[in-house]
């Protein structure tokens, strides 16, 4: 679930994004970069609070897990899970370090290596998804690759690359409407130029003059018959935290 400051959307994401919604808009084709800065734009805040629900499809199963997340910046988030099968479950996330905190077995898990490639809590959301939330504009060259519509939408099609370190897909693809300047689909590529997950804007919501995405579609392209579905609910951008939220301390209280 990409949640921080500058995010495209998870989870823990998400998991979790003014100025350019009154901008006039210019009869030349706009860049890719100014494309790109204006979805990052879009999901920019300084803090956040939503609840949330993850629909987890796998073949003809489905599981449903709630939550509520909180996060700060680009450093810190937490989430703590809702629902009867896991309440009491909690994520936290500083800097670069995260960890897990399972209330039955009273016993907290720093997430590291090749754990973070897993999906968090069985979901196609990775923990890797929910440590990536800088601004796309920081980590990836943009190019106009053409208009397409998409659900009936006019689109830019932007292709993203990134040669820097760190960045758990090297290139993407993104469907960007036209007229609100949010994604409507991504592809996420390895290295290799293998497709990894699939991610799809189902809703959005008008916040403080942004188009914020607010159902977001992650399917793992790995697993067969695989799909996340993550809704967020009751939003509230740049609310004041309590900063003891985001410690060890407060975590497996």
């Amino acid at each position: 679930m990409k949640i921080a400051q500058r995010t495209t959307v998870a989870l823990a994401t998400a998991l979790l994004y003014i100025g350019f919604g009154t901008m006039s808009v210019s009869a030349q084709a706009p860049s890719a970069e100014d494309i790109l800065s204006r979805v990052d734009a879009n999901q920019v805040y300084s803090t956040i609070y939503y609840e949330g629900r993850m629909e987890i499809v796998s073949g003809a199963r489905s599981k449903v897990k709630t939550m509520k997340a909180w996060a700060e910046g680009e450093d810190k988030a937490f989430i703590e899970f809702t629902n009867p099968e896991d309440r009491g479950t909690k994520m936290l996330k500083l800097e670069d370090n995260l960890w897990m905190y399972f209330p039955s077995e009273q016993d907290t898990v720093k997430i590291s290596g090749a754990m973070l490639r897993q999906g968090i809590m069985g979901s196609d959301f990775s923990y890797q998804d929910a440590m990536n939330s800088e601004e796309l504009s920081t980590l990836y060259a943009a190019s106009v690759a053409g208009s397409e519509t998409l659900e009936g939408r006019d689109c830019h099609v932007l292709e993203l690359k990134s040669d820097k370190s760190g960045v758990h897909y090297p290139r993407r693809r993104l469907w960007v409407d036209k007229e609100h300047f949010t994604i409507l689909r991504g592809e996420l590529y390895a290295k290799s130029g293998t497709l990894l997950k699939v991610l799809k804007v189902l809703g959005t919501v008008s916040l403080q003059g942004r188009r914020f995405p607010s159902v977001i579609e992650y399917s793992d392209q790995l697993k067969k018959n695989s799909r996340t579905v993550l809704t967020m609910d009751s939003i509230v951008i740049n609310p004041s935290i309590d900063p003891g939220r985001f410690s060890l301390q407060a975590f497996t209280r």
